[in-house]
């Protein structure tokens, strides 16, 4: 009988040591998993019962494609652990179903095999990959369950789960959680006020940040910004470091729709207070109980509220961290999705 500690799962990776991935694997191997990295476009390995895919941080084709290319019995089960957004949600049904199916379908189009189970991009048509892609993950999701190949469809939002059950598919809600390597309380003295970190990504974020930039300037609050362009990202123990400096993490969305808990993640294991624009209820962060909503018109006098109440500002910051520490984490998560995997082999059984 399949149980989660018996599975042999292989994670497709988007780049080689890809943090997120690696993240995955520690979370597997605590729950007892043999795994097998491979690159998104590699060979499928062999002997796996499970495939993982996270993102999609790039295209599903090559390895759909090896899965579609596998005998039903002897094809492992496929999960998708999908952490990007989707499409305005008020764009009408048919609307949205017809260009992305179509969409979906021209990356399919773009690529070729070369080998048997290589599957390597056309050159000529390398531009039409970087277009649409909201719309393609979700043309993507309707034909790899039109081909039978999604046997676990897991997502970090109740809302989008929403979303998608009213459109005739089964996700399971598994937030991406923290991981130990996410942080610490390093016990650092916070001399950031106020830290952006992230693509800026959308003229509306570019515009809202530069707003809130210079609101906060008026007021003597520098922003500091780890944008890769005014200054380089930062990544593991030099991020970890960064954030147990900083008193409050901005969050401005790319759309008003999308779910951008990721940075949650990243803020709430090192205690830094999180300031968000309102969002849909994607997660069980709750407003004035684990962060601080404001819309953009009041962020700047909110942020130097904050900052001038600590007491106000610890305490959600703490509440923020025993949630993101304790209830939320990617154990957790990568838990329910193999739960769910095995759920399916046995029915499937």
């Amino acid at each position: 009988m399949m149980t989660k500690s018996s599975l042999r799962v292989g994670v497709a990776d988007w780049r080689r040591d890809e943090e997120f991935g690696s993240r995955i694997s520690s979370a597997l191997g605590d729950l007892g998993c043999e795994v097998i990295h491979f690159l998104y476009n590699d060979r499928l390995p062999g002997g796996l019962d499970v495939v993982l895919s996270y993102g999609p941080w790039g295209s599903l084709v090559p390895l759909a494609n090896q899965l579609l290319a596998c005998p039903p019995s002897q094809r492992p089960l496929f999960a998708l652990w999908m952490t990007e957004q989707l499409s305005n949600p008020a764009i009408p049904e048919w609307v949205h179903y017809l260009v992305s199916v179509i969409r979906s379908r021209a990356e399919r189009v773009a690529f070729r095999e070369q080998a048997p189970g290589e599957w390597l991009l056309n050159p000529r048509l390398r531009w039409l990959t970087t277009k649409a892609l909201r719309f393609r993950y979700y043309g993507d999701l309707h034909w790899l369950c039109r081909q039978g190949v999604l046997s676990v469809l897991a997502v970090g939002s109740k809302w989008i789960a929403t979303f998608l059950r009213e459109r005739g598919f089964d996700p399971i809600v598994a937030y991406i959680g923290s991981h130990p390597d996410s942080g610490a309380d390093l016990g650092l003295e916070r001399d950031v006020p106020v830290l952006w970190i992230g693509k800026l990504a959308t003229e509306r974020r570019t515009r809202l940040l530069k707003r809130i930039r210079a609101e906060l300037l008026e007021r003597g609050v520098k922003l500091l910004m780890i944008d890769g362009v005014e200054n380089p990202y930062v990544f593991g123990e030099e991020r970890t470091i960064l954030l147990n400096r900083t008193k409050i993490v901005l969050s401005v969305l790319r759309a008003e729709w999308d779910n951008h808990s990721m940075r949650y993640f990243l803020a709430a294991p090192n205690r830094a207070m999180i300031i968000t624009e309102p969002t849909l209820p994607h997660t069980p962060f709750l407003p004035g109980v684990h962060l601080v909503e404001a819309p953009i018109e009041q962020m700047a006098d909110t942020i130097c509220h904050y900052l001038a109440h600590e007491e106000e500002r610890q305490l959600i910051a703490e509440q923020a961290y025993r949630l993101a520490t304790r209830d939320l984490t990617m154990e957790k998560a990568v838990g329910q999705i193999l739960e769910q995997i095995v759920a399916v082999r046995q029915s499937d059984d």
